[in-house]
């Protein structure tokens, strides 16, 4: 029974991988990206290694009285180092989101997937930036030390690469879109209220997917150096024990929560969807909490600039996921839940095309003969649910 089911599983989602040339052109060039991307944030994360070990840790070593001690040197340029790692998982879950989207069908996260992209090429920016300027200021203030970094060999084509494959799958987003759209018009009807309600939901199962990339980047951010505080202080502050435990609870926590708000939109569970919300409220106030306490102050004191602009988006985010939240209990009871529930019966909504009138029939033509690129793309603006 389970075998027959996951076979099942899989095979749905073959299907929608291979459901269109651009369902698989996307996810083949989902792919590429994500496996260039992590080989050349490899090759970053190995040069700053090097820097550290060869040059910068033997050097403060042998200069323990030099004012370029471990504040500077452990502190920032370990961050530097976690920063590396960061966007390898990025780039991992950067896949899983796009795969997802395919899966799914959400429309929703293909603009999401291009406003991504768009964030990511500035985060790659910004991170040769970062080590430009952090290479300038040790020097500056360990004399003699000299920092090989070689941005035109490393960051550049990181960048450049970053930008192409944007481009790429942003063009591609637009195909899928109208592919998306219609799939869904097919599904839902042509109710504008209920396709409304539709993407609010997809909105909302959007945001958790993001949600907790975010809350997984900012505990494996957070909990490197707040470890090495706590081991390297002589003493253990009850505060400290606390932000720890805290970290690794809302990162278990977070999947059980996740979980239980995709059932109770699928059943309409107030009640779940509720205690989502307040547990989402303890996740945000312990991450303003450790931003204030742990963050903010060090992130400009040291120029952390990628770390400031996730903690914006996660507050964006955060503040987008309470809204939302509410937006979807309120459409509770107003029949989306025998498109969600997989238990109940669906409507027939196209079956014989009955609802449509002959109009409609040779509109449907029309947007085939656009699907084969036979016609403007302006007149299947009346199908995509998100107009």
């Amino acid at each position: 029974m389970a075998c027959a089911k996951l076979n099942h599983t899989l095979s749905k989602k073959w299907q929608r991988i291979t459901e269109s040339k651009y369902t698989k052109l996307f996810v083949a060039l989902s792919a590429i990206q994500t496996v260039i991307l992590i080989f050349l944030q490899v090759r970053i994360l190995s040069r700053n290694v090097a820097l550290y070990l060869s040059e910068i840790y033997p050097f403060v070593t042998n200069n323990e009285r030099n004012m370029c001690t471990s504040v500077i040197v452990v502190s920032r340029f370990m961050m530097i180092i976690t920063e590396d790692v960061m966007f390898i998982l990025f780039n991992l879950y950067q896949f899983y989101f796009c795969l997802s989207t395919i899966f799914h069908q959400n429309t929703m996260q293909i603009f999401a997937i291009i406003i991504i992209n768009i964030g990511y090429v500035i985060l790659g920016i910004v991170q040769l930036i970062d080590i430009k300027i952090y290479g300038n200021k040790i020097e500056s203030m360990c004399p003699g030390l000299q920092l090989n970094n070689n941005l035109v060999l490393y960051e550049l084509p990181h960048i450049l690469v970053l930008a192409v494959t944007a481009a790429l799958i942003a063009t591609l987003s637009w195909k899928l879109y109208q592919q998306f759209g219609w799939n869904i018009y097919k599904k839902i009807g042509g109710d504008i209220e209920m396709q409304k309600r539709f993407k609010a939901i997809l909105i909302f199962k959007m945001l958790l997917k993001v949600d907790l990339l975010f809350v997984f980047l900012y505990n494996v951010l957070i909990l490197p150096p707040l470890l090495y505080i706590i081991i390297n202080s002589d003493e253990l502050k009850r505060e400290q024990i606390i932000l720890v435990f805290g970290c690794f609870v809302i990162t278990v926590l977070v999947l059980f929560f996740q979980a239980l708000a995709y059932k109770s939109m699928e059943k309409e569970w107030k009640f779940g969807i509720i205690a989502f919300i307040l547990f989402w409220i303890f996740v945000v106030s312990d991450f303003a909490y450790l931003a204030l306490k742990l963050g903010v102050a060090s992130f400009i004191q040291f120029g952390i600039y990628s770390w400031i602009i996730l903690m914006c988006n996660f507050t964006i985010c955060a503040l987008l996921t309470f809204a939302y939240a509410i937006i979807v209990i309120m459409n509770f009871g107003k029949g989306l839940r025998e498109y969600l529930d997989k238990n109940l019966p669906k409507k027939q909504i196209h079956e014989g095309l009955n609802i449509l009138s002959d109009d409609d029939d040779i509109v449907i033509d029309k947007f085939k003969d656009i699907e084969k690129g036979q016609s403007s793309s302006s007149n299947v603006e009346r199908f995509i649910i998100d107009e």
